[in-house]
């Protein structure tokens, strides 16, 4: 009998410890279901980097990853910590679609239009959690925003031949060799543009006033900013490497966005200032042609280097994207050489255009254009860098508030989302936005309306005044 009771005791305990077991590995898989950042992923499911990780695995991820977040939201979980509701949701964009490279991919390969609607949905989903909306309509938001995910991730996985259930890869596919070529010129060309004309313009202005020398200022910023960008770009790849996130490039970008529109705004009214000025035409050939202002020189050498500075890291960082790829596919290294090789060939022939031109056109409406060109690209600057602070950089929702729901999209204004001509001028469907331009088109306006409007000093009263403060 003592026998039998052991015997029934021991398979009882056998069993409690089996239900235990199961339980215990059930919970350890539910929770494993979902990782934190796609740097955590890959150390755990892939180490070794032998298995394709495909797009459509990624969003796989993210879902996850926002499940969870719906889960603790629903179950009422504190909003803060590693263990909070909000964190699912906030890691789900810097920890994962900007960090596995699937933004870069879809900015290359579909448009950056697209990228700007993916993200404003982002925002769109974590004001929602932030603001307590209802579950319905959090998981509605989710919901969309998977779906765009889904859609964007089908697209790249036909491309790259890419398979949710095998590991493979299409080395043969000379279309998507074209679709790499095609992408990474689209991204020179684009990103080098916004620099190119701006430095293109003030080397033509310099020769134009017979100050030639001035142009080593331009060109010594441009250099530097080369330099700069390729230290950068290692330094924002190290740390988003070790941190798992993007968060320090969107705020790096943003910043020295915002530090060119503090630079051309100077330089565009300084240009303005001198369009109407009849002294000034007589003091540029008597007095500019020996020496330079070193003040506005060195302003236009730090103009120079804050625009080539702000695209240069992001390039690199675009590049090194495609150079990861390019060995899985046929002519893939020729193909990203060829991009990099003949959007530079463009963008150099771009400049040229605007000097040789620029050179020819008269003196006034020379002066005119320029400044007008300098304001222009300092709205959109304004605009992309508050986008990449507050949007990409996460600055709104550390606010949170009406600063954040500033930060969605504005439904009258959601066909602009689409629109890669309004995105190139930094200019995006949100108020967040939207407002600071407005508000820096009507001083622009007003400074250029007040200085044309201003009476012109002789030349004689102008060579007077530039005597005695010399």
């Amino acid at each position: 009998m003592r026998k039998r009771s052991l015997a029934a005791s021991v398979c009882v305990m056998l069993v409690l410890f089996m239900l235990s077991a199961m339980c215990s590995i059930t919970a350890f898989a539910a929770k494993e279901q979902y990782y934190m950042s796609y740097k955590k992923y890959i150390a755990a499911e892939n180490p070794d980097g032998s298995a394709t990780v495909t797009y459509n695995d990624i969003t796989d991820q993210i879902s996850n990853l926002l499940e969870e977040g719906l889960k603790r939201y629903e179950g009422g979980a504190e909003k803060d910590g590693d263990d909070g509701y909000y964190k699912p949701f906030t890691n789900a964009y810097g920890f994962w679609y900007e960090t596995s490279g699937f933004e870069k991919t879809v900015m290359g390969y579909i448009s950056g239009a697209r990228v700007t609607d993916v993200e404003l949905q982002f925002s769109t989903m974590r004001k929602s959690v932030s603001n307590g909306g209802s579950v319905d309509e959090v998981r509605g938001e989710v919901d969309k925003l998977v779906s765009m995910l889904r859609e964007d991730a089908d697209k790249l996985d036909a491309l790259f031949g890419y398979s949710s259930s095998e590991d493979s890869t299409s080395g043969d596919n000379s279309g998507l060799a074209l679709a790499t070529f095609g992408a990474v010129f689209g991204i020179i060309l684009r990103e080098g543009l916004e620099a190119i004309l701006i430095v293109g313009a003030m080397v033509a202005y310099l020769i134009k006033t017979g100050n030639k020398k001035g142009t080593l200022y331009v060109y010594g910023g441009s250099v530097l900013a080369l330099i700069a960008s390729v230290i950068m770009a290692v330094i924002l790849y190290s740390l988003s490497s070790n941190a798992g996130n993007s968060i320090p490039q969107e705020i790096t970008e943003g910043v020295t966005a915002l530090l060119a529109v503090a630079v051309l705004i100077y330089v565009s009214n300084w240009m303005i200032s001198k369009a109407e000025s009849e002294a000034w035409t007589n003091y540029i050939s008597d007095k500019v042609k020996g020496s330079a202002d070193s003040g506005k020189m060195i302003a236009l050498g730090a103009t120079a280097f804050l625009a080539v500075f702000r695209e240069g890291a992001e390039v690199i960082l675009f590049c090194q994207q495609y150079f990861s790829r390019a060995g899985s596919m046929q002519n893939g290294f020729l193909a990203v050489f060829g991009g990099i090789l003949l959007g530079l060939a463009a963008v150099a022939l771009i400049f040229v255009l605007i000097r040789v031109f620029g050179v020819k056109i008269p003196l006034k409406p020379f002066f005119m254009a320029t400044s007008i060109l300098m304001a222009v690209m300092s709205i959109a600057f304004l605009g992309s860098g508050m986008w990449e602070l507050f949007l990409d950089g996460g600055l709104a929702e550390m606010i949170g508030g009406w600063v954040q729901s500033l930060s969605v999209t504005i439904p009258a204004l959601s066909w602009m989302s689409g629109n890669d001509a309004l995105a190139f001028f930094g200019i995006y469907p949100t108020w967040i936005t939207l407002i600071p331009q407005l508000i820096l088109l009507v001083i622009t306006v007003i400074t250029f309306v007040l200085t044309i409007r201003k009476k012109p000093v002789s030349a004689g009263a102008k060579d007077e005044q530039q005597e005695e403060t010399a």
